[in-house]
């Protein structure tokens, strides 16, 4: 399970926004808050041990190297100072913390997170195009709910107010009392927060997720797919989810930008008298290219629309380099062919440097 997608948050995500993510998610996952919900229970502990990883730096760095991280120390708690979770309700007297607490109806819907994933695809796939199939856990719209954080009830007595239509709360001498938000003030209710997602109108899933790969991607390109990310709170839109591609390397082509790259050997004899030569390209077929004579090592071929497909339509170029291959001479019959080749075209190839041949 991916710990980034469980607690909502990107790759690259700071230390603060892991942190604030984790406080979000325990805030609304505690046991304490959700007494008897054993769902909840187990969340809360996967986004407690998440966070333990993602939390600590050096535990961070070892889990996005791949190397498998265990967590000793306890599971961190978030901090609820000042709230009293054992409450007496009678008369409608409740905790200190909670008669501050946001109401559910209070709560804004808000914009699902973006969730990102790598994948490697091959300089070959990153030719034709690829498609591939990605475990994905994120939330999902909560089915119990409809994705509101509440589901209706018949009109009952508020339990948050034991039907008094206020809350009050006791800090020393002090007296705090507001009208109950659970109900309005009615002291009656016909909604409650969904025990499903525990209100946050969503809830954790893993499926698959099928992306198709365009031809031409570079690498380090980054695919976003509209509403594939967490779905937002409270009937919010959902984010999305981006892809990055890391593109393997190849033996014979080199790319920049859109262009490829690669080294054609001739022999000696090709580059001097001319030839045609069989050229490799991405698309698999070879291309027959016309050597004229004289060809110097480090020349440079262009072949035109063959190199690396351009997402918005047509290709790239193919620049073809010569390397010329010298033979190793050792019999003397060989030594003596060259001799008189040089002597039939002689040539100083350092007169450019001042010296003599």
């Amino acid at each position: 399970m991916d710990l980034y997608a469980l607690l909502g948050v990107r790759r690259a995500a700071s230390a603060a926004e892991i942190q604030r993510a984790y406080k979000r998610l325990a805030r609304s996952l505690h046991p304490d808050l959700n007494p008897g919900d054993a769902v909840a229970a187990e969340q809360y502990g996967a986004v407690s041990r998440a966070f333990g990883v993602l939390g600590n730096p050096d535990r961070r760095a070892r889990y996005d190297s791949g190397e498998p991280v265990v967590v000793a120390d306890p599971v961190p708690q978030v901090g609820f100072e000042g709230f009293d979770f054992s409450v007496a309700r009678g008369g409608g007297e409740v905790s200190f913390g909670e008669i501050f607490a946001t109401p559910r109806a209070e709560r804004a819907m808000a914009r699902g997170e973006d969730l990102e994933q790598a994948a490697h695809v091959s300089f070959e796939e990153s030719m034709r195009g690829a498609e591939r199939s990605l475990e994905v856990v994120r939330f999902e719209s909560c089915p119990a709910c409809g994705g509101i954080g509440e589901v209706e009830l018949d009109p009952q007595p508020c339990r948050r107010c034991r039907g008094t239509g206020s809350l009050r709360a006791r800090r020393g001498h002090l007296v705090f009392s507001r009208a109950c938000p659970d109900c309005a003030g009615r002291g009656r209710v016909t909604r409650r927060g969904c025990g499903d997602c525990a209100g946050e109108g969503r809830s954790l899933h893993t499926e698959r997720l099928h992306v198709r790969i365009p031809p031409g991607v570079r690498p380090g390109e980054r695919l976003r797919i509209p509403g594939g990310g967490n779905a937002g709170r409270l009937g919010g839109p959902p984010g999305d989810f981006v892809l990055v591609l890391e593109v393997g390397s190849h033996p014979l082509f080199r790319r920049e930008g859109d262009d490829l790259h690669c080294v054609v050997p001739l022999s000696m004899f090709e580059a001097a008298g001319g030839a045609h030569v069989d050229v490799p390209t991405p698309d698999g077929g070879p291309v027959v290219i016309e050597v004229p004579a004289g060809t110097q090592a480090g020349q440079r071929f262009r072949l035109r629309k063959r190199g690396a497909p351009r997402p918005e339509g047509g290709r790239g170029d193919l620049f073809v380099e010569v390397r010329i291959e010298i033979p190793t001479v050792v019999d003397d019959r060989g030594r003596a062919l060259l001799r008189e080749l040089a002597l039939l075209h002689p040539q100083d190839p350092r007169r450019a440097l001042g010296g003599k041949g």
